[in-house]
């Protein structure tokens, strides 16, 4: 199965020319209301968790005011120990919301060796019914591991109950609106100290701000082709694309050992409109 990820011509140059994708801070993305969808269904599901079975247990209710407090801390853009990171991909090729939105180019991902490159791969949810039932039995498992880890420490938290927390946060970045349903997404998400990658958080400027992202290593295996997307020079554009990419092509080949490695170029079908 195949992932795109739709950028512009300087993210496929940088990905292609370091081997290395680019994780945004989730406190930074275009949408300022990402996280509130999947935040909202969170708090509602530790709210009602599934088969409230522990509610008469001590600390069950201060487990709950934590995970609570943390989910709401998300939203804001204070400074986070252990913020999150993710790269988008879609499951559509060629999807002309997609080339509106994020850029002239898709680079395709090979999602078996993409996924056993970067271990954290997760697809997004957009039916609120699947989003209730995914909310309220990981909100039951995250009071349960908070409440034990208060047991155990006397009412303190423990690591136990901060890698609890860190587990939610990442279905609050898979939960999406149902109205961006026709994106099929996928994201990569990791925190930011991750073993693989320690201290790797790097800043690039966007308008007036300075966006928080780390740097992921991957190898040419997992990517299969760049499209070009409906853009006014898409021949002049397609040709030098093409000149690029056969050079990364037979590096890899000799770099890897693997002789049969394909990097096609292809055009989207989609025509230009000014």
């Amino acid at each position: 199965m195949s992932l795109y990820h739709y950028t512009d011509l300087a993210a496929v140059y940088s990905i292609l020319k370091n081997n290395k994708l680019w994780l945004t801070d989730i406190r930074y993305l275009n949408d300022s209301l990402e996280l509130h969808d999947g935040i909202a269904f969170l708090i509602e599901g530790v709210k009602a968790p599934s088969h409230d079975v522990f509610a008469n247990f001590d600390y069950y209710e201060k487990a709950r005011e934590y995970i609570i407090d943390s989910l709401i801390g998300l939203k804001t853009y204070g400074v986070s120990e252990d913020p999150l990171f993710l790269f988008s991909l879609s499951s559509e090729s060629d999807c002309l919301s997609q080339w509106r939105a994020y850029g002239s180019y898709a680079i395709e991902f090979d999602k078996e060796i993409l996924t056993s490159e970067v271990s954290s791969l997760f697809d997004c949810l957009y039916l609120d019914p699947q989003k209730n039932d995914k909310a309220r039995l990981h909100a039951r498992d995250a009071i349960t591991v908070v409440r034990n880890d208060m047991v155990k420490n006397n009412g303190c938290l423990g690591v136990d109950a901060l890698d609890a927390v860190i587990s939610l946060s990442y279905d609050a970045v898979t939960f999406k609106h149902s109205g961006f349903s026709e994106e099929k997404e996928s994201r990569i998400v990791l925190p930011s100290n991750d073993s693989e990658y320690p201290s790797n958080v790097k800043y690039r400027p966007r308008g007036d701000v300075l966006i928080p992202y780390i740097e992921v290593p991957i190898t040419f295996d997992c990517i299969r082709s760049i499209t070009v997307g409906p853009v006014q020079n898409q021949a002049m554009s397609y040709a030098s694309m093409s000149e690029f990419v056969h050079d990364i092509e037979r590096n890899w080949q000799v770099d890897s050992g693997n002789i049969e490695y394909e990097l096609t170029v292809k055009k989207s079908v989609i025509p230009y409109r000014t």
